[in-house]
């Protein structure tokens, strides 16, 4: 085995710990993901889960982190990137498990650091995608100069505004009216 393989018993011990993990998190909650109850579901040793994940707040980041977060195919132009994005990110908040993995996350962060500062790790990771979106269309100067940020807030933010905040399925009518009102606001033509 060459110095930059991983063994694949390595990487089956780490995606079965995992599982385990992501399964007791939707069962219980964030305060679910310990080493003892990973150990346990996966049928693993706790020390084979320590080894892993030395602190709870690896094992949880993790956890989070290797869920599947919403990925759109790329086609270059702007309009269908957007729109796929938030195809995405809607469905994600409908119909799987990121409204709930959000809301938990608040919740815990609200009263530990650690778990706030994870939160604000994950959202920055999470949101990448459409700010790739927006910096590329800047920079092929399909988009003026814009401030990234807000553009992504403006774009993505109805979203959990309506999921997150008043518990509404978002019609997916309503991605086709963001991201038209968004680009008619930037003066591109549609």
């Amino acid at each position: 085995m060459g110095s930059n393989s991983i063994d694949p018993r390595v990487v089956r011990t780490r995606e079965l710990a995992l599982n385990s993990a992501r399964s007791l998190l939707l069962e219980g909650g964030i305060s679910s993901i310990t080493h003892l109850n990973v150990a346990e579901h996966s049928g693993l040793g706790r020390k084979t889960v320590y080894r892993h994940w030395p602190t709870a707040s690896d094992l949880i980041y993790e956890t989070f982190s290797s869920a599947n977060f919403p990925r759109a195919d790329r086609t270059g132009e702007l309009r269908s990137d957007l729109l796929a994005h938030l195809e995405a990110l809607r469905q994600a908040l409908v119909d799987g498990p990121l409204a709930y993995l959000i809301h938990a996350l608040n919740e815990r962060a609200a009263n530990d650091p650690e778990i706030a500062e994870l939160r604000d790790r994950l959202t920055n990771e999470g949101c990448e995608p459409i700010r790739i979106i927006l910096r590329d269309a800047v920079k092929v100067k399909r988009l003026p100069r814009i401030d990234i940020e807000e553009a992504a807030s403006q774009l993505e933010g109805p979203l959990f505004y309506r999921t997150l905040v008043r518990n509404e399925a978002v019609p997916k009518r309503t991605i086709t009216k963001i991201v038209d009102q968004f680009l008619d606001a930037h003066r591109i033509v549609i």
